[in-house]
């Protein structure tokens, strides 16, 4: 070994010890361990629940002024808030919202209720589903459409029930409810009721096990908030930033729902499910609550009728993200960034708050360390991002406006959303750039709760049943939160990870107090995480991972580890597809033999990598910057036909479920639409002979693109000193 080398393991004036060899985080990872106080958490979570903080409130930009304030104080290098002007839709509160059930006569039965049983200031939101335009629909037919998934309403339409023209009304779960009233809006529906059936979120209801506050199951009258739109950012701004001066597209021309939608409680949907006519729904579609589940779409009673009435708002406000910097002291000009989002439905103890309390913890420790010496190498941003309950809006706009830059800057994104669901496991999903990271973060954490047998958050990770599947970590991005266009626009190495329950024993989509009034602090701290550890663990973790990607001589990252999932990405085409493709004659060996001569390259690069003893700055730079482009080679500028703002060819979404991801997002939109074309259904209707041969044309045309975005990948790793 080199005396360059090993000056690198000599300690600076003040003790420390940079990474060096398998150590990727140093002694600064230690004293940032360390240095974290669950307590300290607990205090920031009882000040952000404190109110109601819904973005585009006085209590949002309150604070969004907090944070920035304390970060300027904890004596970070640069702290700013950057507002965005984004179009926003809030309930009006003078003339809330409701559904109304109205006999022969036209007099009201019922009315929904605007509010969660108990007292609330003007902080917290009637009930609303942000993006549902304004509108009054009277009818007197009601569809029963199980979860509002594609395939439930295909299957309300081979029963012979037409929804076009029908109200509907739908369980919350099992998916993104913008997508539902997405699909609504495919099969012509006038509008749409949701509501959350105890059968997913308390479904011991009946048999007298009790509900919040003594447990985390929803009581009646909670009433699930959010947002409706199904791509991410302002929708008067596609594609560019809001910024001062930028064109605003106009109301007709956005990508917004077009049809009514209103959130409704389970007391209040068995009102209107009682009232419901026509044939019993099938077994598997009933949920938990005491009445016959009826298809309709007739009502029970002759004469009576069903009335949806919203009166959101649309208009352009400010948003606002707050940005703390730590200024690497070798490469000023490479970002880690950590991210969460600070507005809340309601007072948000879990989501986002938890997780922004973590984070408020993690940075008052970075910045002990950075008070007694310690620099990284890279530069680290902190990022509390502004509406994204709306849709990722603060983070979409600045990552428009930041387009080029983080392209050639940005090492890895670090999210978490909300901290705790459950304390059962931990639910990691990252691109695989980031599984070594983890995986050696995790083996340096102490477990939460030692009495469970765990000595690290690796055995109690490990040991346990995951939260995710059976894989260790997935790639299951999605567009759950503010990762989603880091890794859909840029192709920024992301992760995503969060404290679930235990899936042998609960089976649930949304956790039971999701975006209700019933998230607060005393949920957290009486039932969920009484003393914050699980708390303190994910931070520690987090704190963890963004020391060894900024301060690591060579990025902690492994190339090997994205062979795996372009195979595994190969595979899932292959069987959900082949049979399709074998009878076109369109084969996938193309891609199979670039990913061969991947992970060629790949193995070459760890090995060189491995074997260096002496590594120059400039050969460190080099290296890294190799790394760092990987994953955005899967960008594509065009994006997906059928949705050009999905512009990662690997990692994306389900069209029909924001909520699930899948791999290869460009070929399976249009294999999608391909094969149902085949079997003579075009979404509803028939499609011409036509039509199909240009969708198929359209299938070879993005395999292409697959394999050109992977062809990009080998170019990248093969060793530098070979063009």
């Amino acid at each position: 070994m080199t005396d360059s080398a090993l000056l690198h393991d000599l300690p600076d004036e003040f003790g420390r010890v940079k990474p060096s060899g398998n150590d990727y985080f140093g002694t600064a990872g230690d004293e940032i361990v360390a240095e974290m106080k669950a307590g300290k958490i607990e205090e920031n979570l009882r000040y952000l629940t404190s109110q109601g903080h819904m973005a585009g409130t006085k209590q949002d930009l309150e604070q969004a002024e907090y944070l920035k304030e304390e970060w300027q104080r904890i004596g970070l290098d640069q702290v700013m808030l950057q507002p965005y002007r984004v179009q926003l839709s809030h309930p009006d509160v003078e003339n809330p919202n409701k559904v109304y059930l109205l006999d022969e006569r036209g007099e009201v039965k019922f009315r929904s209720s605007i509010m969660e049983e108990g007292t609330y200031d003007e902080s917290i939101p009637p009930a609303f589903l942000a993006f549902s335009p304004a509108g009054s629909i009277h009818a007197e037919e009601l569809v029963y459409v199980n979860y509002g998934r594609y395939e439930d309403f295909l299957k309300v339409e081979e029963s012979g029930i037409k929804v076009a023209g029908r109200l509907v009304i739908a369980k919350f779960g099992r998916g993104f409810r913008g997508d539902k009233v997405h699909n609504a809006q495919r099969f012509n529906a006038s509008g749409v009721i949701l509501y959350t059936d105890p059968s997913d979120y308390h479904p011991d209801w009946q048999n007298g096990v009790p509900s919040y506050p003594t447990t985390f199951w929803l009581p009646g009258s909670g009433i699930q908030r959010g947002s409706i739109v199904w791509h991410d950012g302002d929708p008067t701004t596609p594609l560019y930033p809001a910024l001062d001066g930028s064109y605003r597209v106009p109301e007709q021309d956005t990508d917004v729902p077009r049809i009514p939608a209103h959130s409704i409680s389970y007391n209040d949907a068995l009102k209107l499910l009682v009232n419901m006519g026509g044939r019993e729904a099938p077994k598997e579609w009933r949920g938990a609550l005491n009445v016959t589940y009826k298809m309709g779409p007739e009502l029970a009673r002759k004469g009576w009728s069903v009335k949806l009435e919203v009166n959101n708002i649309k208009h352009i406000v400010p948003t606002y993200n707050v940005l703390g910097v730590i200024r690497g002291s070798e490469e000023p000009d490479r970002y880690v960034i950590y991210g969460n989002h600070r507005d809340s439905w309601t007072f948000g103890s879990c989501d986002p708050s938890s997780a922004t309390a973590v984070q408020m913890e993690m940075v008052r420790a970075y910045g002990r360390i950075m008070a007694e010496g310690w620099r990284p190498r890279r530069t680290i941003v902190f990022a509390s991002w502004g509406a994204g309950e709306y849709g990722f809006f603060g983070t979409t706009e600045m990552v428009e406006e930041y387009l080029e830059v983080l392209e050639a800057r940005a090492v890895a994104h670090l999210n978490v959303d909300l901290a705790i669901i459950h304390t059962y496991n931990l639910l990691i999903s990252a691109t695989p750039l980031l599984h070594k990271i983890i995986k050696e973060a995790t083996k340096r954490i102490p477990a939460p709760d030692p009495s469970l047998g765990f000595t690290t958050l690796w055995d109690h990770w490990t040991q346990r049943v995951r939260a995710a599947s059976p894989e260790l970590m997935d790639y299951n991005l999605a567009s759950l939160s503010e990762h989603s266009p880091f890794y859909q626009r840029v192709g920024i190495p992301t992760s995503y990870m969060v404290w679930e329950i235990n899936y042998e024993e609960y089976d649930w989509n949304d956790y039971p107090l999701y975006h209700t009034t019933f998230e607060d602090f005393d949920i957290m701290k009486n039932v969920l995480d009484p003393d914050f550890s699980y708390h303190l663990a994910i931070g520690r973790l987090w704190a963890l991972m963004g020391i060894g990607l900024a301060d690591a001589l060579i990025l902690p990252m492994d190339p090997a580890d994205e062979t795996a999932m372009l195979r595994k990405m190969v595979t899932g085409l292959r069987k959900d597809y082949g049979a399709e493709l074998e009878k076109r004659d369109i084969n996938l060996d193309h891609i199979e033999a670039e990913i061969d001569s991947f992970e060629e390259v790949a193995s070459t690069f760890s090995s060189t990598v491995a074997n260096l003893t002496d590594v120059p700055p400039l050969l460190a730079r080099q290296l890294n910057d190799q790394l760092m482009m990987l994953e955005k080679c899967y960008i594509d500028t065009e994006g997906s036909p059928v949705r050009p703002y999905m512009k990662n060819m690997i990692f994306g979404t389900s069209n029909f479920n924001q909520y699930e991801a899948i791999l290869a997002p460009g070929v399976r939109d249009v294999l999608w639409e391909a094969a149902k074309c085949s079997s003579s259904s075009c979404l509803t209707t028939p499609c011409p002979p036509a039509s199909c041969t240009a969708k198929w044309e359209a299938v070879k045309q993005q395999i292409s693109v697959l394999h050109y975005v992977i062809h990009s990948a080998v170019l990248t790793m093969k060793d530098i000193r070979q063009f």
